[in-house]
């Protein structure tokens, strides 16, 4: 019963994303490009695919592009149905994290030896399933056919220890993959823990020399020109752009003013995160220390699109055994930037703009910059939260995840 209920709940994730796969078009023509199949286009031109409004880049590092040879050298129907089915497996692996940890937090769970029922699990699970499937950033992230799905699951493999690698060889493959996973080196930073800093720092190297074997031309243009080129990606200031970058780009200051401060606000979400992760790592809770990181990421990355934001689905369940810890006012303020943030992260400036005005636009009057400004506001406002001391002798209940069989 439990297989069946989870193939009807996969179905209408599946269905709810209206899968067209447009941004794995970008990645098989990049690895067509790479095998010299794809005409005269190279794999870093400005317009491998072309959409009605603009012309879309391959974005991410050489290692990316050979990884997704496999795919490009399928039918487009058959490489679309196994980047779903790949995604719709890390949702399933993502909500077994998620109700694993709010058992483990919830009331009377330490030394709580009483039976629960069978169906507790498999019916939590699917309710996650479905909760994290229909939220934004999945479902575009699964209509897109992108990858972010499958480096969250990278990352927090590593973070968790699901795997008998050594820990941050898993980051620097997914860094590999997408430079912003690099960012998860605060994690380790905040724990002083140096050898696992290493390990990603030589998965990571690796991956890049790979790209330099097997792509030394691409790499020259990737590693010492496109890398430096953020408009490649995308315009900064589009609203689909939840980042502080985006942000800053919107306020109506001067050019030469918005890269330093940007910065500024990059290196004090830098440091709040910090205090975040070292505080939740005090109060044992790991998934809330692997959380704040992915927050610091998706804040500072200069381009986080709203389907980079799939951690949504850790940022709740975290908020929430985060606020039951805690007694008054931060205990309400907690709640009230997560009830905010429900609607912030089910409506992209994608859905609001096609439904208000027929058409998708990166513009928008003030309000809806302030809407989807909130994306990353109501986030940095929680992971502020998370890292101010706690004032009282209150307990706070340890919420690990349970390591996984590896």
């Amino acid at each position: 019963m439990a297989a069946v209920g989870g193939a009807l709940v996969l179905a209408v994730v599946v269905l709810a994303a209206q899968i067209h796969g447009l941004d794995l078009a970008v990645y098989r023509e990049g690895a067509l490009a790479l095998l010299g199949l794809a005409g005269d286009k190279e794999l870093y031109d400005d317009a491998l695919v072309q959409t009605d409004t603009r012309g879309l880049p391959f974005t991410y590092p050489p290692f990316a592009a050979i990884l997704f040879v496999p795919l490009a050298l399928l039918p487009e129907a058959v490489a679309l149905g196994i980047v779903t089915a790949l995604s719709c497996a890390c949702l399933v692996g993502v909500a077994v994290v998620v109700v694993r940890y709010l058992r483990s937090a919830g009331p009377g769970a330490q030394g709580n030896t009483a039976p629960r029922s069978a169906w507790g699990m498999p019916v939590a699970v699917l309710a996650a399933m479905l909760l994290i499937g229909i939220s934004g950033p999945w479902r575009e992230g699964l209509g897109f056919g992108q990858v972010n799905a499958l480096l969250m699951v990278l990352i927090l493999a590593d973070l968790l220890r699901s795997t008998r690698l050594p820990s941050g060889v898993l980051i620097g493959v997914a860094a590999g993959i997408k430079l912003t996973p690099l960012a998860f080196g605060l994690v380790f930073l905040a724990r002083r823990d140096w050898r696992s800093l290493a390990w990603m720092a030589a998965s990571f190297a690796s991956t890049v020399a790979l790209g330099w074997l097997l792509a030394p031309r691409e790499s020259v243009v990737f590693w010492l020109d496109a890398l430096f080129d953020a408009s490649r990606v995308g315009a900064t200031a589009d609203l689909y752009n939840v980042s502080l970058n985006s942000i800053v780009a919107q306020s109506g200051l001067p050019e030469t003013l918005q890269g330093p401060a940007w910065l500024l606000a990059s290196l004090g979400v830098v440091a709040v995160g910090y205090l975040a992760i070292r505080r939740a790592d005090r109060e044992g809770d790991s998934l809330r220390a692997v959380t704040a990181n992915a927050v610091v990421m998706l804040a500072i990355s200069p381009i986080s699109w709203f389907h980079h934001w799939v951690w949504i689905a850790l940022l709740f369940p975290v908020g929430h055994v985060f606020a039951r810890s805690r007694r008054g006012p931060r205990r309400a303020l907690s709640r009230a930037l997560l009830g905010a943030l429900v609607p912030v992260m089910m409506f992209s400036s994608i859905t609001v703009t096609l439904t208000l005005t027929g058409t998708v636009s990166g513009e928008g009057p003030l309000p809806l910059r302030l809407f989807t400004g909130l994306g990353v506001v109501l986030p940095v406002a929680l992971l502020t939260v998370w890292a101010l001391p706690v004032r009282s002798a209150q307990p706070v209940r340890t919420a690990t995840v349970p390591r996984a069989r590896a």
